[in-house]
């Protein structure tokens, strides 16, 4: 137990006084600092610290960075502006479905980004979740007037919407 103690002890006090760094450039261009002098004849500078002595780093700039041009900052592309057009159904349109059943479907005047999705509304409220397809099937929706609208959202903010569409439902009542 006696001989691992003075081994760690001997391991740990060589580090505490090494207060000389060495540091050369070899044939290569590359930079080297060691407690130990080289064995090679390259030039070499040495730093001497006290032991109250703290040093502060700022991150190295590697070499070959310094000779290329600075680096720009990637191309944002500038999207045009979307609009949203429902295709299949006309402004006080009577739809009649016995299983009351709509079918919307749009387009678009560009393609979504990655962060943009499509939500449907009916009568003011979501239907299904926001997706990427341009096509809705409305199923067992009761009869009546309602309003059609698609929104696209980015980042779940409203960034364009399609003119509001009023529809006729006519479907067989229940009595």
């Amino acid at each position: 137990m006696r001989y691992i103690f003075f081994i760690l002890f001997s391991l740990l006090s060589a580090s505490i006084f090494a207060n000389t760094i060495y540091t050369w450039e070899d044939s290569k261009g590359v930079r080297h600092f060691s407690d130990s002098a080289p064995l090679s004849k390259e030039p070499v500078t040495t730093i001497s610290l006290s032991p109250t002595t703290s040093l502060e780093t700022s991150p190295a700039v590697p070499e070959h960075s310094k000779k290329t041009a600075p680096a720009t900052k990637p191309l944002e592309k500038k999207l045009k502006p979307l609009a949203i057009s429902v295709t299949n159904l006309q402004q006080e349109e009577t739809i009649r479905s016995s299983r009351g059943h709509i079918t919307v479907l749009t387009e678009l005047t560009r393609k979504l980004s990655i962060n943009e999705k499509l939500q449907l509304l009916l009568d003011g409220a979501p239907y299904g979740l926001p997706q990427t397809s341009t096509e809705w099937k409305l199923k067992n929706i009761n009869r009546g007037t309602h309003l059609i609208t698609v929104i696209a959202l980015k980042d779940g903010k409203r960034i364009a919407s399609s003119p509001i569409i009023t529809v006729f439902l006519h479907r067989p009542s229940t009595n």
